[in-house]
């Protein structure tokens, strides 16, 4: 990942970690925009250096984040409305949990994003919630020890994806519920299929 320390320092002051940053390198401001959206990432790395101090990092709107750290903030609570998803891969055996504003869409721009190089994703389990992103936030940050990491290509470019599971789907249920429990929340979707029961294999 090509970051200055001053910029990791910067990410590390306001909690954004790799799964949040999008690589914006030989991307328009227009690209990456609509990919960042599509991927749920919040900031972009690499991007046209800002006028005033030539900082890289901007947010999905095109903020520069370090000139105005205003923007980080606001770009949080406007993402924290919306829905929770687990998505699941049976060619990858892999689990999924992600946020969305559109759930209805999402399996879509999964596949035809290739996301982690699969291209079988299914919406398994959502829930709508005006605290969406911080139980998908929390959720994922509890999975962690199942994390199963990987790149694929994506519009020519390398991409990392950072919330995929070797885990079972009652598993990743399991954690988004409990998590969910002390937040409201109204169930749109739960599907019920052996297929997605994966082993819960703990990562070295």
């Amino acid at each position: 990942m090509d970051l200055a320390p001053s910029e990791i320092s910067f990410l590390k002051d306001h909690n954004i970690t790799a799964k949040d940053l999008f690589n914006a390198q030989g991307y328009s401001s227009k690209e990456y925009r609509v990919i960042m959206k599509e991927l749920n990432k919040k900031i972009a790395y690499n991007a046209t250096p800002c006028q005033k101090e030539g900082h890289r990092l901007r947010t999905r709107s095109g903020h520069c984040c370090q000139c105005n750290t205003a923007v980080i903030e606001f770009q949080k609570r406007n993402d924290s409305s919306g829905f929770v998803y687990i998505a699941g891969s049976l060619k990858g055996k892999l689990i999924k949990i992600g946020f969305t504003k559109a759930v209805e869409v999402r399996s879509e721009s999964l596949n035809r994003t290739t996301y982690a190089g699969y291209k079988d994703w299914k919406i398994l389990f959502a829930a709508k919630s005006n605290k969406a992103g911080i139980i998908e936030n929390k959720s994922n940050s509890t999975l962690h020890k199942y994390a199963f990491g990987s790149t694929y290509e994506h519009d020519g470019k390398w991409q990392e994806s950072t919330e995929t599971y070797h885990c079972s789907y009652s598993k990743a249920k399991e954690i988004v519920i409990n998590i969910s429990s002390q937040k409201k929340i109204s169930i749109v979707l739960d599907s019920r299929s052996d297929k997605y029961e994966f082993k819960n294999l703990i990562q070295p």
